[in-house]
Parts: structure tokens; C-alpha cells; sequence
């Protein structure tokens, strides 16, 4: 079998993934499982009244133990499904570098300033980057029209609400829950310079995308047939329930935050997954709800 890092493949090579012990478990009881974290997650994260970077640093423990107690399969096969291996040559190097730049920056800044939480959250996008540039190396020319593909379909059902939103403020208002992983002014501020995608992406491969694409939607997909559409509708639900600490939890604006909620992320989620699941490259979704997040920005931002 060729190596997933050779220089002369176009094709992305998709090596079977060694199953889990955790295979044999039933659909339903893979569905409760999820659910139950996600619920635990979001519980935790209400009662302990975490800010966002506190509760993004939440799920990195609940992350490696899932991946390790539940899933069962290498951490790298959360970036790239069938985990080839890692070689820490001078262009991977050069990738990471590059990559986690901005998430370097910005915990060093943190640091002098004395805020340990933004610091320690910035430090999880440096092993982000990491994970990144693993995953950058093992893209080939297939892997990058995928990747293009998935970019036009979430931009078309991603912008087009905010657009109308914003060519149309008298006649609808659409309500888009923000999946922004570093919010705050600072971080807006960035956006709207166009280099938000430079924090947003190795932010998503440890926290948000890695963990509801790379280890969940990848636990309930093994071993459906089809294409699955109940597993990615129900954990791009569960990604849309995960926001809910970040919202408004008036019990008046409860339900329809829900509902916003749901619909928004459950629009962007299912052809994340579907992306994540055809690619098997967690660049390919990553970087379509990077790109996604920057655009919201901009366009809601002026």
C-alpha cells in the first residue's frame, strides 16, 4: 500500500481504520452514548457558569477521554480518518509553524496581559496547528476539490441567510447562531481583517470540528450503510444544543433560541459531516466553517 505521504499521489489513499472494540456496540446505544456526553457538556457548562474560552477548554478532557474510553482509535484519526502515520519532517515542521502563528501570538499576549484562561485557550490552538499540519500533509489533489466543494455548499446555505439579512432588515430577520470559537472584540476585530481563519482553523482541530466531526459524527457513522443522514442530522443537532451556554437561556426567548439554534447549526452541520465522512481529511469541513465564520464576520461586521 502506497504511503499516505507520498509526493507523487494525487489520490488520497483510504486505508481501512482498525475498528474500535467499541464496534459491535448497537446504533441506539452509540446515539445514547453521544447524547449523554453532549448533555454533560452542556450541563457542565451551564452550572459552572463558563465563559467561552473556559467552556471550549472543557471539552479538550472530555475529548481525550472519549476518544480514548469510547472510540478507541489513535488521536490522529481524528484529523485524518485513516491515520496514517506522522513524520516530523521539515515540511510538516513548516506547516505547523505557519499554522499556528496567530495562536502563538495570541497566547503570548494573553500571558503578559495575565489572563491564564485565554492563554491556555490559545495554547490548545498551537496543538491545533499540530493536528492541522498532519492533516494538511495528507491532502491530495482529490482531497482539495473536496475541499472546494464543501466551501461553495456550506457558503451557500451559510451566507445566503445573512445576506438576506442584511440587503433585507425591514422584511425578514434570521436569527444565525454564531459557531465563532474565539469570540470577543479582540477576535472580531481579526475577522473583519480577514485573518480570522488563521485562529479559527487549528482552533477547530481541538475543540469544535475534531469533536463533533472527528470523534462523534465518526462513532455514529461506523458501519451505517448509506449515507447516513440520520446520524449526521442528530449529532449536527447536538452541535447546535452544545451552544446553547453561550445564549440567552431567558426561559421567554428558550424556545425559539432552540429552534434557532437547531436549524442554523443542523443547515451547516449535515453537509459538514457529509464532507468529513466523503474526505475522510478534517481540513476539508475546518476550514469551510473557518471560512464560513469570517464571512458571517464581514458581512455583519461592515
Amino acid at each position: 500500500m502506497t504511503s499516505a505521504w507520498s509526493a507523487d499521489s494525487d489520490v488520497a489513499d483510504a486505508p481501512a481504520v482498525v475498528q474500535p472494540a467499541v464496534a459491535s456496540d448497537s446504533r441506539a446505544l452509540r446515539f445514547l452514548i453521544v447524547g449523554a456526553v453532549i448533555a454533560a457538556y452542556i450541563v457542565l457548562g451551564i452550572v459552572l457558569r463558563l465563559n467561552t474560552y473556559e467552556y471550549q477548554l472543557l471539552g479538550v478532557p472530555i475529548l481525550v477521554a472519549f476518544q480514548l474510553g469510547i472510540q478507541r482509535q489513535p488521536f490522529r484519526a481524528l484529523w485524518v480518518r485513516s491515520a496514517p502515520p506522522l513524520r516530523l519532517d521539515a515540511r510538516f515542521v513548516v506547516l505547523w509553524v505557519v499554522v499556528g502563528l496567530v495562536p502563538a501570538y495570541d497566547a503570548v499576549s494573553a500571558l503578559g496581559q495575565r489572563d491564564p484562561v485565554s492563554a491556555a485557550f490559545y495554547a490548545t490552538a498551537i496543538a491545533g496547528a499540530f493536528g492541522l499540519a498532519y492533516a494538511l500533509r495528507a491532502m491530495r489533489v482529490q482531497t482539495v476539490w473536496q475541499l472546494v466543494l464543501c466551501v461553495l455548499t456550506v457558503s451557500a446555505i451559510g451566507i445566503l441567510p445573512s445576506t438576506l439579512s442584511l440587503l433585507l432588515p425591514h422584511l425578514i430577520h434570521l436569527h444565525i447562531a454564531s459557531a465563532n470559537a474565539a469570540a470577543g472584540a479582540t477576535t472580531a476585530q481579526r475577522l473583519r481583517g480577514g485573518a480570522g481563519a488563521f485562529l479559527l482553523l487549528p482552533v477547530g482541530f481541538m475543540v469544535e470540528e475534531v469533536f463533533f466531526r472527528g470523534a462523534l459524527d465518526t462513532y455514529l457513522h461506523r458501519g451505517e450503510r448509506g449515507t447516513g443522514w440520520l446520524s449526521a442530522i442528530y449529532v449536527s443537532a447536538l452541535w447546535g444544543l452544545w451552544h446553547l451556554p453561550g445564549q440567552s437561556l431567558a426561559f421567554g426567548h428558550l424556545l425559539s433560541t432552540v429552534v434557532g439554534l437547531l436549524v442554523a447549526q443542523i443547515a451547516i452541520g449535515v453537509p459538514l459531516s457529509l464532507w468529513w465522512r466523503k474526505s475522510g481529511n478534517l481540513t476539508v469541513p475546518d476550514t469551510a466553517h473557518a471560512l464560513l465564520e469570517v464571512a458571517r464576520a464581514i458581512i455583519g461586521g461592515g
